[in-house]
This record gives C-alpha cells, sequence and structure tokens, in this order.
C-alpha cells in the first residue's frame, strides 16, 4: 500500500520529453556574446545617476547621523551629534577675545568711538 505525496509535492511541471537538450558550452558562449555587448559605454545620463546616488546617499547619511528624531535616549549618533554642534557652534560663535575687539563683551560696556572731528 503506497501512500500518495501531498499536493504540494507532486511534480506539475512540463514533461520531461518535451523539454529541449542543454545547451552546450559552446552554444551559450555564442548567445551571451551576442546578448552582452560589453562595447557599449555609458552615456551621460548614466553617469549622472551613479553620481547622484551616491550625493542622495551621503546626504541620506548625514542627516540620518546628524538630525534625524531618535528620541531622546542615548543612541549610537550621540557623541557624533555632540561634536558636531559643539564645532558649529564654536564656528558661528564669536571667541571673548572677538567679542572684547567688538565691543560685545557685557563686563567692558560697548567700545569707544571715536568721532572725527
Amino acid at each position: 500500500m503506497s501512500r500518495q505525496p501531498p499536493p504540494e509535492k507532486i511534480y506539475t511541471g512540463p514533461d520531461r520529453s518535451t523539454l529541449p537538450e542543454p545547451q552546450t558550452r559552446s552554444q551559450a558562449d555564442k548567445y551571451f556574446a551576442r546578448v552582452a555587448n560589453e562595447n557599449i559605454l555609458p552615456n551621460r545620463v548614466h553617469k549622472l545617476i551613479g553620481v547622484g546616488g551616491w550625493v542622495v546617499g551621503i546626504f541620506t547619511m548625514g542627516y540620518m547621523s546628524l538630525y534625524a528624531d531618535f528620541g531622546k535616549r542615548e543612541h549610537v549618533f550621540s557623541p557624533l551629534r555632540r561634536w558636531y554642534h559643539r564645532t558649529i557652534s564654536n564656528f558661528i560663535t564669536l571667541s571673548p577675545s572677538e567679542r572684547r575687539v567688538l565691543g560685545l563683551d557685557r563686563s567692558t560696556g560697548p567700545a569707544s568711538v571715536s568721532k572725527p572731528s
């Protein structure tokens, strides 16, 4: 008494006698030499798409690591964000000596401006 295999295990493909013979190595090489034209150089659009993909990827990585909201908890980008914000803050603010030269230091008061006579 033989058991039938479950329906999902029964082969439902084409009859093996109707399939073509396997290709030889030379036939496969001839086919792929015809199909794969390696003499075609990439044009300007392909180059722009490639460069654009890199630009979008780098921008996305920068945004995700420096600005994306991951909540208030400490995460893997927290040290990088602290360094970045500290560097930007130092870059766009004046040092105490620069504030003194411009007369913006509150302890010294505004710089005296001499009026020409």
